[in-house]
């Protein structure tokens, strides 16, 4: 059978002119019976972007013929972007509404390139970009879509949840299922939109009432396709695999089951999957052991289990569930590192002298017994000095609120290692942006009781300093012994994104960076950390890097300072960590030696690395989406109260303000400033007033009144209350 190579290089080369599938057949000299294997091939390269179909169904090069294949990324004032499926493919392409045709958001499409003077003159200056248009839909991503069932004295229509699929999608009544106006529903759409022409479609399902805490999770589930309800053979393979620590198992291991080792999670975890110990040797050195849950002794390749946990790539975790990757029987039971129970693990231990550099290292299939699991609240309040005496417990699941001399002794030791080891990343030109978080407390229904933003303490930073360390000690040693790697990649960002960010530096804080030097950047994220700007200026840089993904093959993170990362900490709710776990077993027991091992990894890694980076993309943007919608409908009840606010983002609309207390984002728009007539002033991030010159300037802090919700748009509108800027 012939490879995509020579199919790519015949089709580049100068003498090709396009042809179809049986004519590129009949030039490989394919047969019948390979014939149907030679199309499925043909076809798997449109969907990479290696070739495209054309007239006559012909295939061509994209680049001779200015098509381009990607992703479709809608948005909701009714344009899109086109994300292209290949790197060296370039920036993405924007599409205007009326150039989108019959594509929605998340389609793979192919785009006609066109010049970028040809972008509408009312977009020419927010889109610096070529431009193009949809000639083709390669797969369709939406047939199913959630939203809010609706009727008006003609029309009955679904109003999708997802703002970014901008066209309502009609229903006849006869495929209505009687729905009523109002009830949450999933719609299969049997007729796609035109350029005139909205979707039309069918209720499959009536999901419950809008604005249900229930329902809006199970909303969530179908709209980001999350795999929820494990299957029962998968929940009964899990039950097999879940067998107690074996005498004849902890006989072939390392056995520290006598050592002080503990646990630090949140108050409600139930899944620990690291644990941390720390001695000092005869020379002085520190001596840190990471022990992680070694969850490939039960979990092997290509059973039940093991196809589900690739499938669903990541735990996710939402306000009021958590969708594992893992069944609960190996999650929250034998692969658990729960206080007081034998538990089989890989343990890295790291040997750093006292600048905190590292000596030695070495990775031993162990088992260990954790001897105190803590809280971050109580690691905390033990650092701090403000440990409970009490020795109750704080509530169920919890542990124990009183630890012993030894481990309070143990822990300061920790802390002070972790705060060495932070100076020595950031000295190395590591960034630590600073953007916070919000924890949702919910009541028995699920509505939102309080708001509390998340607080990394020096606890949290201890656990996440030794979890850094082991993950790249571990992608160096693979590195170093020639394994396939699947690393944790943070690239470089693009030269033209960091220019923009020291510009925008200089206009919001008067202040010239260099913006290829992290040191430098480091010290301006110090200077203006607790500022009202400083969310705003963290977040712009996040923006204006890339983000990380998995890769096959070597790599490094750029946001860390590492030349080598991967992640292999967390193998009970990632599965890259899974897939780690897996290589260094194989290596330890000499499997990976063969050739044919190797080459089984490199034929998939590449496949694998791009599914998890996309189900970890899936679960953040759904974690947003829920904590998002939740605090719009909390915010419900609050429509005329006042707020205190910051500045975050200006345009020639108006303002983007947030809350400082909830986090929630709204825009305060130019209509309502009426006092003066407003213009944008781009140098300086603000909107300036023509005649009395009154300022709205990033990082500014004023009193908002909040004027309306659109839980539709996912949308709030405030006003301003008072002058204080």
């Amino acid at each position: 059978m012939i490879n995509t190579s020579a199919i790519i290089q015949f089709i580049r080369s100068k003498k090709y002119s396009p042809m179809s599938a049986a004519e590129l057949a009949e030039y490989f000299e394919i047969n019948d019976e390979e014939y149907k294997p030679f199309c499925n091939l043909l076809h798997s390269m449109e969907f990479s972007g290696d070739i495209v179909m054309i007239k006559q169904k012909q295939y061509a090069d994209p680049k001779k013929v200015h098509l381009m294949v990607g992703t479709l990324d809608g948005n909701q004032r009714g344009f899109g972007f086109v994300v292209p499926v290949k790197k060296e493919d370039g920036e993405d392409v924007y599409v205007p509404g009326e150039d989108i045709g019959s594509a929605m958001h998340g389609d793979l499409v192919v785009v006609r390139l066109s010049a970028p003077s040809q972008i509408p003159k009312k977009h020419r200056e927010k889109v610096r970009r070529t431009v193009g248009q949809i000639v083709n839909v390669l797969r369709r991503e939406n047939e199913y879509v959630v939203g809010t069932f609706k009727k008006t004295k003609q029309l009955l229509y679904v109003a999708p949840d997802n703002p970014r699929l901008f066209r309502d999608i009609y229903v006849a009544k006869e495929v209505s299922k009687e729905a009523k106006p109002g009830e949450k529903v999933v719609a299969r759409i049997t007729e796609w939109p035109s350029r005139h022409l909205n979707p039309e479609g069918e209720i499959t399902e009536i999901l419950g009432v809008e604005g249900d805490p229930k329902v809006d999770l199970l909303s969530l589930v179908y709209q980001f396709k999350l795999p929820d309800a494990f299957s029962k053979k998968i929940l009964d393979e899990a039950k097999t695999l879940a067998k107690n620590v074996s005498r004849e198992e902890i006989e072939n291991r390392l056995d520290l089951r006598h050592k002080l080792i503990i646990t630090i999670d949140p108050d409600d975890a139930k899944d620990f999957d690291d644990a941390v110990s720390l001695e000092k040797d005869k020379q002085g050195n520190w001596l840190l052991g990471v022990h992680i849950a070694d969850v490939t002794h039960y979990v092997k390749p290509d059973t039940a289990v093991d196809n589900e946990a690739r499938h669903r790539g990541t735990s996710v975790y939402l306000p009021g569930k958590v969708i594992p990757m893992l069944p609960e029987a190996l999650s929250n039971n034998i692969c658990s590192l729960k206080e007081g129970e034998a538990r089989l693990t890989k343990s890295i231990f790291l040997t750093l002298n006292g600048n905190g550099n590292i000596i030695k290292s070495e990775i031993k299939h162990s088992v260990i017994n954790v001897t105190k699991r803590l809280t971050y609240d109580q690691a905390s309040a033990i650092l701090t000095g403000k440990a409970a005496a009490s020795g109750k417990q704080q509530k169920e699941g919890g542990a124990d609120a009183t630890v012993s001399t030894e481990i309070v002794d143990t822990l300061r030791s920790m802390a002070r290692l972790a705060e060495l080891l932070f100076k020595n990343r950031l000295d190395l030109g590591a960034l630590e942006l600073d953007i916070p978080e919000v924890s949702l407390q919910l009541d028995k229904q699920g509505y939102v009781e309080n708001v509390v933003k998340v607080e990394r303490d020096v606890s949290h930073k201890l656990i996440e300093e030794f979890m850094l360390m082991a993950n790249e000690a571990v992608a160096t040693f693979m590195f170093e012994k020639k394994m396939p790697l699947l690393s944790r990649v943070h690239p470089e960002p693009e030269e033209e994104g960091m220019r923009d960010f020291a510009t925008f530096i200089q206009g919001l804080e008067q202040k010239k960076i260099d913006p290829f030097n992290n040191k430098d950047l480091q010290k301006l994220l110090e200077k203006i950390r607790g500022k009202p700007e400083a969310y705003t200026i963290n977040l712009v840089l996040l923006k204006s890097m890339k983000q990380a993904v998995y890769v096959a093959g070597e790599g490094g993170h750029f946001a860390l300072a590492m030349e080598h990362y991967t992640h292999f900490t967390s193998p009970i709710r990632r599965y890259p960590d899974l897939i780690i776990h897996r290589i260094l077993d194989q290596y330890f027991s000499g499997e990976l030696a063969s050739a044919h091992v190797q080459r089984r990894w490199v034929d998939c890694m590449q496949e694998w690395a791009a599914h998890c980076s996309m189900t970890e993309r899936r679960s953040d943007d759904a974690e947003r989406e829920i904590i998002k919608l939740k605090l719009l409908r909390f915010f419900e009840g609050e429509t005329g109260s006042v707020f205190d606010g910051v500045i975050t983002g200006v345009q020639e609309y108006g303002f983007f303000v947030q809350i400082s207390k909830f986090l929630i984002e709204g825009l305060v728009h130019i209509r309502t400033l009426t006092d003066d007539i407003y213009l944008v002033d781009k140098k300086n991030m603000a909107l300036v007033g023509v005649r009395r010159k009154k300022t709205y300037r990033i990082g500014g802090v004023l009193k908002v009144k909040v004027c309306k919700i659109d839980l539709l748009k996912r949308e709030v509108d405030f006003v301003v209350c008072d002058d204080r800027i």
